[in-house]
């Protein structure tokens, strides 16, 4: 599987695929389009990997979870707040401080468009149907063997710094954060 998924020849822009991505079970790979890079420390880091490789995800529906939560900004994507955070983003203060759930933070508008523009110009994506038993253990096993910059569950490699920006972001929205920490 991890040679089907991660084969050159079969990544797709991300800008280019909306048309392409199926309404079923399967699991996703994220790139970095060649000659791209990431702001620092990020792009150090990811040079230390040696890899292109930013992420991996699994999805009920990869029409539904890849493409319209990581890559449109529609719903709560793990991927799609990581790196908008990774581009300096930052939700708007308080915008979770009514709401049970403290981990969704979103984006402005104009945010979330400027991070799909950057997505689609920037990132390159693969995906493989699979049926619904082995999209769990699929993912978990091409997490633990490519450790990819921006998973944190499951990844032996963790980034302390991604962990720490997602915290940033979630204090922010929650509206307990110092107002000086909004942007980067």
């Amino acid at each position: 599987m991890s040679g089907v998924l991660l084969e050159d020849s079969l990544f797709r822009p991300a800008g280019q695929i909306d048309s392409h991505v199926p309404d079923t079970f399967g699991v996703y790979v994220i790139r970095l389009a060649d000659g791209v890079t990431l702001p620092e420390p990020f792009e150090t880091l990811r040079w230390s990997r040696q890899s292109r490789l930013i992420y991996i995800g699994k999805a009920t529906s990869l029409k539904k979870r890849m493409l319209g939560n990581e890559l449109r900004g529609r719903g709560h994507g793990s991927f799609f707040r990581s790196i908008g955070a990774v581009l300096g983003h930052r939700p708007p203060t308080g915008s979770l401080a009514s709401r049970a759930n403290k981990y969704d933070y979103i984006f402005q508008k104009q945010d979330r468009d400027a991070i799909v523009e950057w997505i689609n110009t920037s990132l390159e994506v693969n995906w493989a149907v699979l049926p619904q038993a082995d999209v769990r253990t699929t993912e978990a096993m091409l997490i633990l063997d490519h450790t990819p910059l921006l998973n944190l569950d499951g990844n032996p490699r963790a980034l302390v710094e991604l962990d720490e920006l997602r915290v940033l972001c979630r204090t922010i929205a929650s509206g307990t954060a110092p107002v000086n920490a909004s942007r980067r």
